[in-house]
């Protein structure tokens, strides 16, 4: 089955579906509307279709505040709807943000809208271009998350990775009849091949990264993960028989997921209080340890001249459970590439990525640019886990 389908190919089922979507997608506004060269992901019969689309940089007037139950949003859409009024541009838009220090779902409830709206409780800012998958569910509330979990299947299946927001956009809200509901439910990911190559130019120019991304064209939204992964080797192979290994770390470090900004302020502030990295690796730990993750496998340290980092397992139980390298891939690994593949032969390397998660932490809190770094264990070369040093010295 091809995952991506052109104009030319679109059967009656198709249309079908997508017709069906039509209502819903004909009252988004041009922030959220679809690329015309948008792909889609087929499915068998009775399977829900999802659909690519980028939102660009978009003016949004929100109240962000974490919640606990839906419940609590119903006061907040009064007071946006009485603030933004004529200056809504779109339908009700509800965010939820992941690895941010709250107590209970990080969200910011509002609208799209034409210019700013700002109040003691309302604020407008710009959110970031964005790659989404998307579907519509059609139904109450309390089954968004299957919804939700389906469309995490379909993007790991393709071997994306999840960038750090959730989005639901509410076409029709009925309290009284919650079954006719219909909300666009928004999955984001990492557009990889796009960053990696973005990338590529800013270090080696055009003519070098059309050589070394050679086939990256023909990625989709929707290609599959051992499809991917092949590619990926392919390309890994090719930068690192044309650079440094800081120029490697350059790249792939900068083609990671985007650490939110309240996640290190919390962090910096443990080390303005006594310019000691210890302390922070210390807080992360500790706060690591309550979570399902339950802190690093090899524990970073620094020493100075050296910081020493891994990752915690993706999925600690299974870590400890594995028996054989296969197992224990695929419960240590967050990036669905490497957890998902049957069998990814990719270059060490690649884990520069993690270390570019990381390097988002770390060089604010310190002040400094990282412009060394070694990957000194990795999944991909049979290691029980994944880590490097930065070398700051």
């Amino acid at each position: 089955m091809n995952p991506k389908i052109s104009r030319e190919e679109w059967d009656r089922r198709t249309l079908v579906a997508m017709g069906l979507r039509g209502l819903a997608l004909a009252s988004l506004p041009p922030c959220l509307l679809f690329d015309p060269a948008r792909s889609f992901a087929t499915a068998a019969d009775g399977e829900d279709v999802v659909e690519a689309l980028v939102r660009p940089e978009t003016l949004f007037a929100g109240i962000r505040k974490p919640i606990t139950s839906r419940a609590e949003l119903e006061p907040r859409i009064e007071v946006l709807q009485r603030a933004c009024d004529s200056r809504i541009a779109g339908p009700l838009t509800h965010i939820f943000r992941y690895d941010t220090p709250v107590e209970g779902f990080d969200s910011e409830i509002g609208f799209p809208v034409s210019e700013p709206v700002n109040t003691t409780e309302v604020t407008t800012h710009t959110l970031r271009s964005m790659h989404f998958y998307s579907t519509l569910h059609e139904g109450p509330n309390d089954t968004l998350r299957e919804t939700i979990g389906m469309l995490y299947r379909r993007m790991y299946a393709a071997g994306l990775s999840a960038e750090l927001e959730l989005v639901e956009v509410y076409h029709h809200r009925d309290s009284e009849r919650p079954a006719e509901s219909r909300t666009q439910v928004m999955a984001s990911f990492l557009a990889w091949p796009e960053v990696y190559r973005a990338q590529l130019v800013r270090v080696l120019g055009e003519e070098k990264t059309r050589a070394i991304w050679q086939g990256g064209e023909r990625m989709t939204p929707y290609t599959q993960v051992d499809e991917r992964c092949t590619w990926v080797a392919a390309t890994i192979d090719r930068l690192k028989a044309c650079t440094t290994v800081d120029q490697q770390f350059d790249i792939l470090s900068r083609v990671a997921l985007i650490r939110p900004q309240e996640d290190v302020m919390q962090y910096k502030e443990v080390y303005a209080r006594g310019k000691d990295l210890n302390a922070v690796l210390q807080a992360q730990h500790e706060k690591m340890s309550k979570t399902r993750f339950g802190s690093f496998a090899d524990p970073p340290t620094f020493d100075g001249k050296i910081l020493h980092v891994s990752k915690p397992p993706y999925d600690r139980e299974g870590y400890l459970a594995a028996k054989t390298q296969t197992e224990r891939r695929k419960a240590y690994c967050f990036c669905s590439l490497v957890r998902e593949a049957s069998d990814p032969q990719i270059d060490p390397i690649f884990c520069y990525r993690a270390a570019g998660w990381a390097r988002q932490l770390y060089e604010p809190i310190l002040g400094v640019d990282f412009k060394s770094c070694l990957i000194t264990h990795s999944i991909l070369k049979g290691d029980p886990f994944c880590a490097w040093d930065y070398h700051l010295a």
